[in-house]
């Protein structure tokens, strides 16, 4: 190989290796790998400890749910988790808000004379028309992901509107428990809160 062979092909390897060394001298990461959440974030925000429940901000009244789920390997599949978490956990809150809702439509419609065996068969016949199915309208509200063992946390809502939606929308149950659910939605959701909220306490 001649001299000139020899300085061509040099001069080909250094370029190679300041192209690999370009920016700042650290080769980025495949879409998949750029981080989802805030990498300053490092403490954990108040709502990941507050574990949600009926809530009023912004005018509006929410049903809210945190979910977390352990480190993995494929994020997506994480964060799917803890929304799913987070699911439930407002299912669960739905169904508390059902109890309170037929506490009231049971004294409205018997007059107060209704024995606890009976209240709580209505209840159960109520929720047992509820399932994960509805509440997969939920939004994503808010992620972290703790930086310490990579876990993440969501939180997801569900808005009093689409509830609303959801009882009134259930052929299975009595025409006039649907038509109190329009009309007392909104009471028996702030009822609930002032409830939770002394709890809290």
């Amino acid at each position: 190989m001649n001299k000139i062979a020899i300085a061509l092909t040099a001069a080909i390897f250094a370029v190679f290796a300041i192209s690999a060394c370009a920016g700042g001298g650290r080769a980025q990461p495949p879409p998949e790998k750029q981080p989802l959440f805030n990498p300053n974030q490092t403490s954990a925000p108040s709502w990941v400890y507050g574990g949600g429940g009926p809530s009023t901000a912004g005018g509006g009244k929410v049903f809210s749910a945190v979910g977390a789920a352990p480190k993995m390997r494929d994020i997506s599949m994480q964060r799917d988790r803890a929304c799913n978490r987070a699911r439930a956990g407002i299912l669960k809150i739905f169904n508390t808000y059902i109890a309170y809702m037929m506490k009231d439509y049971s004294r409205s419609t018997t007059a107060g004379d209704m024995s606890k065996e009976s209240y709580e068969a209505d209840v159960l016949s109520v929720q047992k028309t509820i399932s994960i199915g509805d509440v997969t309208g939920a939004q994503l509200s808010d992620t972290w992901r703790d930086p310490a063992d990579g876990t993440i946390y969501v939180m997801m809502v569900l808005d009093l509107q689409a509830v609303q939606g959801i009882l009134s929308g259930k052929k299975e149950l009595d025409q006039k428990l649907r038509d109190y659910v329009r009309a007392n939605a909104a009471k028996t959701f702030d009822d609930l809160e002032k409830e939770e909220a002394k709890r809290a306490k």
